[in-house]
């Protein structure tokens, strides 16, 4: 990389204090998301927490369509009446896409409380049919305002606030683990750890709204009012919505086909292995978080020479810091999985598919976002349909003759499909370029320490915690002092001055 101009610099140091605040906050959620993860696959067994990641799957999908693409929608939109001087259209956009959100997400949990016995039926066997049926009306109302409560968070994104974003962001995930063993402390069952993970939902819904809404209003009226700005909101978000419910879709959708083609059980340990590759994105989704707003900003006001700046240091610490993650899950499966207890250590082969893949997942970096920012929410859906189609007949393909090692396989080539396109489009389509060659050396250095020492340890070793902890000893010296020598060129020495002045 080369030596950012004075201008450029000021960008790069606004990313880096924002994604200080969202990577710590980030660290937190995943932290708090494995230890929810870990609470269940304890507490309720293969089986019956198999049953409640698939209803938390619904949940997860039903919450993503009927955000109707607004979340991403009002982050770019906020970003770019505020970068443009527009804040006289602020209120009404913001406005204009809540209300249609609520409404939609408002019926949809009326409809699955009504219909949780006949959903069920789909996917739990019938000795665990009375508990998806309970599971699906705990969570039911919580879904009423799950979907306002991404589109509220996104709205503080845009705004710049990151800070008080990640408060509210990092609430949810934290509470959900201490709701969850307080309620079966208690002795109240598995029903209450279906609440314990929907309630924080609401509660951080309405302090993100009041949140919000005083942004709003300090950010005032100023500024051209455009008769348009509705319209062209969800003209972005109408193909962003149907995007995002095909993302969800492939990442829920193997979890539900291994539910209904193989057993509850293996649903169970393949939804427990694919949590760790959702983990693994913390720092992806740090930086998405900060840098989407800036992006859309800087290309809405023509400056792609820094947005390309900005992007390419983005990844560079998204390579740097997930590597090495799913280098370990790869060579350690059997160990790691061992966490969740007794039988989970089946996924292990699962998660090697699904880390590998991750590599080049996170070697692109933030290019979904950046095609977003820049106005394509419609080659962006072009992509998730052929990453849907080749996730659908994968699974279909494997999963009955494979399990849960073709589920991770057919995750594994849609994943690849729509990560492909993107940089492909974000490169030749928009035209910025990616930067990725001064990416090789860190990624070389991440094989060498981390996938050939892990496949050393494991020849030389039985995956216990020692030879994992001795692994990860040595692996992470190495790779750290390769880090320091070449911190400059990675702007590594911006993250090091931000969080010594935070």
């Amino acid at each position: 990389m080369s030596a950012p101009d004075t201008d450029d610099r000021g960008e790069l140091r606004n990313f880096a204090k924002g994604g200080v605040v969202t990577l710590l906050g980030s660290v937190a959620s995943a932290a708090a998301g494995f230890l929810m993860t870990v609470v269940v696959a304890r507490l309720l067994g293969p089986a019956e927490a198999g049953v409640f990641f698939i209803v938390m799957a619904l949940f997860m999908i039903f919450s993503e369509v009927t955000e109707l693409g607004a979340d991403t929608g009002l982050v770019r939109s906020a970003a770019r009446l505020r970068a443009l001087g527009r804040m006289a259209d602020l209120r009404r956009v913001t406005v204009a896409a809540l209300v249609p959100v609520l409404a939609v997400s408002t019926v949809t949990a009326v409809v699955l409380y009504v219909c949780a016995p006949w959903v069920a039926s789909f996917f739990a066997d019938p000795a665990h049919l009375d508990e998806a049926t309970l599971f699906l009306r705990v969570a039911a109302p919580f879904l009423a305002v799950s979907a306002a409560r991404m589109v509220v968070l996104s709205g503080m994104r845009g705004l710049g606030d990151l800070t008080a974003y990640t408060l509210v962001n990092v609430a949810m995930p934290v509470a959900r683990p201490l709701l969850a063993v307080a309620a079966v402390g208690l002795g109240l069952g598995s029903g209450a750890v279906m609440l314990a993970w929907s309630l924080p939902v609401g509660l951080t819904f309405a302090a993100a709204a009041v949140l919000l809404w005083r942004m709003v209003r300090r950010a005032g009226t100023g500024g051209e009012r455009d008769p348009g700005a509705v319209r062209e909101f969800w003209l972005f978000s109408g193909a962003r919505g149907v995007a995002a419910m095909i993302e969800i879709l492939i990442v829920w959708l193997d979890v539900l086909i291994v539910g209904a083609l193989v057993s509850n059980h293996d649903a169970g340990i393949y939804a427990t292995a694919s949590r760790f590759i959702t983990t693994g994105t913390l720092v992806l989704a740090a930086t998405r978080i900060a840098v989407a707003p800036q992006i859309a900003g800087l290309l809405a006001k023509g400056d792609n020479r820094t947005a390309e700046r900005l992007n390419s240091m983005a990844t560079g610490w998204v390579m740097i810091a997930s590597w090495p993650l799913y280098l370990a899950l790869a060579c350690f499966g059997p160990f790691v999985l061992t966490l969740f207890g007794d039988g989970f250590a089946e996924g292990a082969a699962a998660l090697a598919i699904l880390a590998t893949s991750m590599l080049v997942v996170m070697a692109a970096g933030n290019v979904q976002t950046v095609l977003l920012m820049g106005g394509k929410s419609s080659w962006a859906l072009g992509n998730k349909v052929a990453a849907l189609a080749v996730n659908v007949v994968l699974n279909l393909l494997l999963v009955p003759y494979l399990g849960i090692a073709g589920a991770a396989l057919a995750w594994a080539a849609a994943e690849l499909v729509d990560t492909v396109a993107a940089a492909l489009q974000v490169r030749y389509g928009l035209g910025l370029r990616l930067g990725l060659r001064s990416l090789a050396g860190p990624g070389l250095w991440a094989l060498f320490w981390f996938g050939g020492g892990g496949v050393v340890a494991r020849l030389v070793a039985e995956p216990t915690a020692l030879s994992f902890a001795a692994y990860l000893t040595v692996a992470c010296a190495g790779y750290g002092l390769v880090l320091w020598r070449g911190r400059a060129a990675l702007h590594m020495d911006l993250l090091v001055e931000t969080v010594r002045r935070r």
